[in-house]
């Protein structure tokens, strides 16, 4: 395996345990995320604040 299956796996996956986030744990993790813009787990928990409408 290598880097490119790694990302890969994680994109598959981003979507199901982000939608089995409350609320809540949805904004801790968004808050607790230190990457930056164009990381695919922060951009993924950006786009699901923005779907629920959960302000920070």
């Amino acid at each position: 395996m290598n880097a490119d299956d790694d990302a890969e796996r994680l994109a598959l996956c981003l979507p199901e345990r982000i939608a089995a986030l409350s609320d809540e744990e949805l904004r801790q993790e968004y808050l607790s995320n230190t990457a930056e813009a164009g990381d695919p787990l922060q951009d993924a928990l950006a786009a699901e604040l923005e779907i629920r409408n959960i302000d920070l």
